[in-house]
């Protein structure tokens, strides 16, 4: 006898929307904490990770699990995290290993990891594509207004991260969000979106120099290179107008009287503070011990998690003030850099399985920029994607990302491909679905 009652599931559907929410989320690690309260290892990334991870497992179990034919694409990434397990199990026999920050940094990655490959093995539609990043600027916008509220009214004049959990992070966040607006500016007719769009444009440039990341502003600049590249005549004229003014505000002479609304500019202020005081910036001290200790253990990789470990061990004749206290506390400071941080935890092996993936991305990615494409919305995805991956390994030169979600959505994003519009029959019938043996 059949049931009488059943309820249909479209998983595809309901996987789209946590993904909607999941890219909104992505400043939000710290408003439980912030606004509730509330210290809690479930960050609403972390929830949603979860969702996504359980509905995608109910798909595979209802559906099979079917993998876009470029999925080969990446198993140089998931080498690294294979390697690094591997290399982890032999140091744990090896010797003495924190087997506690293991854990946490194998469960953060791993999380991150099996998002990346869900979002990676869904197939979106360029219109869904966009709405993503639309939710992901979103986001960005309601958590730039929470730093200019604190920034502007209370008068927090530090550097500012709003409820992302590092200013850099705000930063990189930012310059995603900005660089889709000014994209999105050279495509737009209509007048008063055109004011809005700047408008919104002009915001978070604020915000973006209030947050301070030096980080931040290379990737900033490179990516108006990209730009300049990608516009008309006219947006070109606008763009170096704008840039132009920038790099005028950096220099030493204007940057201690640049103020704006009551408060400073941090990153001029920044800026100005180290041309003045000439201090070496501690990434410089940290990556010299990096290698001292690598020669010292090896290139093979001192599992996953052990150089924060031992961080107090091999820091502990530094005397710049930040890393004596860190030593002196019993803590660390990451590598501040994603190449390091794979050459010391997981290995010279994984560290090259990372940059074989970063090559067949780009030489992926780039390819599509050169087609003609003639679909407008298509055509800005490219480009959009171009320009924010090769942000993300310019990042990773000065801060260390595998632990944080937003490193994780904009590697998916910018490497994911959008799908025909009459999906998913158009990819089955030119063999872009292909079951997993």
């Amino acid at each position: 006898m059949s049931d009488s009652f059943s309820i249909r599931i479209d998983y595809d559907k309901v996987l789209l929307v946590l993904f909607y929410l999941y890219a909104f989320s992505m400043p939000f690690e710290l408003i439980l904490d912030i606004e509730f309260g509330i210290d809690t290892i479930f960050k609403p990334f972390r929830v949603l990770s979860l969702l996504i991870i359980g509905v995608y497992g109910l798909k595979i179990l209802r559906q099979g699990i079917y993998l876009k034919s470029d999925y080969h694409h990446d198993l140089a990434l998931y080498g690294v995290f294979i390697y690094g397990l591997l290399i982890s199990l032999f140091r744990m026999m090896d010797g003495i290993f924190q087997f506690g920050l293991f854990l946490n940094d194998t469960f953060q990655v791993g999380l991150h990891v099996a998002t990346f490959f869900i979002f990676k093995a869904t197939h979106f539609r360029t219109e869904q594509m966009m709405w993503i990043m639309r939710c992901f600027v979103f986001g960005i916008a309601l958590n730039s207004l929470y730093i200019f509220y604190d920034f502007f009214i209370f008068g927090h004049h530090g550097r500012q991260s709003g409820y992302t959990d590092n200013p850099n992070y705000s930063s990189l966040g930012l310059v995603a969000a900005m660089t889709y607006l000014l994209l999105r500016l050279d495509r737009i007719k209509k007048f008063w979106y055109q004011v809005l769009f700047s408008l919104v444009f002009l915001f978070f440039l604020y915000i973006f120099i209030i947050v301070g990341s030096r980080t931040g502003l290379v990737i900033f600049l490179l990516s108006n290179v990209f730009l300049f590249a990608f516009y008309s005549f006219r947006r070109k004229l606008a763009l170096s107008f704008l840039v132009g003014v920038f790099v005028l505000m950096l220099l030493p002479e204007q940057l201690e009287r640049v103020s704006i609304g009551g408060g400073p500019l941090v990153l001029f202020t920044r800026i100005h503070k180290n041309l003045e005081s000439g201090e070496e910036d501690v990434r410089f001290i940290i990556w010299r011990g990096v290698f001292r200790a690598l020669e010292t253990e090896g290139y093979a990789g001192m599992g996953i998690g052990q150089f924060k470990a031992n961080f107090p061990h091999y820091f502990n004749e530094e005397y710049h003030k930040l890393v004596l206290d860190m030593v002196n506390y019993g803590y660390y400071l990451s590598t501040h850099n994603d190449y390091l941080a794979l050459l010391t935890d997981y290995g010279l092996p994984a560290l090259l399985c990372y940059l074989v993936f970063l090559y067949v991305a780009f030489r992926k990615i780039f390819r599509r920029l050169l087609l003609q494409e003639t679909d407008p919305q298509r055509r800005f995805l490219y480009q959009l994607n171009f320009i924010l991956f090769v942000g993300l390994t310019v990042f990773g030169l000065a801060a260390e990302n595998f632990q944080h979600q937003l490193y994780w959505f904009l590697l998916a994003f910018t490497t994911s491909k959008a799908a025909f519009e009459n999906e998913p029959q158009a990819l089955a019938s030119e063999g872009a679905l292909s079951p997993a043996t």
